[in-house]
C-alpha cells in the first residue's frame, strides 16, 4: 500500500499539473507575478511591500530566481490598481519599473545562458528565448 509521503507527493503533483484535453499533455500551472498599487502609491508584490525605486530590481530578481530554481519563469505579470483613485503618474512609474525589471531579467538570462547580451544573439536564439520566456516580452499588464 502507499506510504503517506508518497501519497502526498502524488496529490501535490496532481494539483500542480492538469491534463490538456486538446493535446493529452500535461501543463504546468500558470505562475503569475501579481503587482498591486493603492492611491497612496504603496506597491505590493504578494506579501512584500516594495518602493518604486526598488521595483525593477525586485522584478528582475523574482523572475530570474524563479528560472534558476525551476528552469521556468513566471508566465505573466499582472498589474492592478486597488481602486480608481491611483494617480496616473504612479501608474506610469510602476509600468516603467516593470518594463525595466523585465529588461534586466532578460539581460541576466542571456548572459547566464549564452554569455552575450540579448541584442547580440543570433535570431534563432532570440526566438527561442522569446518562446520559452514570454513574460520578459509582455507589454500589457
Amino acid at each position: 500500500m502507499f506510504k503517506i509521503p508518497v501519497l502526498f507527493v502524488l496529490l501535490f503533483a496532481g494539483c500542480m499539473l492538469y491534463a490538456n484535453p486538446k493535446t493529452d499533455h500535461f501543463i504546468i500551472a500558470e505562475k503569475i507575478l501579481q503587482i498591486t498599487v493603492d492611491e497612496t502609491g504603496t506597491i505590493k508584490v504578494g506579501r512584500d511591500t516594495i518602493s518604486s525605486d526598488n521595483l525593477a530590481r525586485y522584478i528582475q530578481e523574482r523572475l530570474f530566481k524563479s528560472y534558476m530554481g525551476t528552469g521556468h519563469m513566471h508566465s505573466l505579470i499582472k498589474f492592478e490598481k486597488l481602486n480608481e483613485n491611483v494617480p496616473e503618474i504612479v501608474t506610469e512609474v510602476v509600468v516603467k519599473e516593470i518594463k525595466e525589471g523585465q529588461k534586466r531579467a532578460l539581460t541576466e538570462l542571456s548572459l547566464q545562458k549564452y554569455k552575450k547580451l540579448f541584442d547580440n544573439l543570433d535570431i534563432n536564439k532570440q526566438k527561442k528565448i522569446k518562446k520559452q520566456f514570454p513574460v520578459l516580452f509582455q507589454t500589457e499588464f
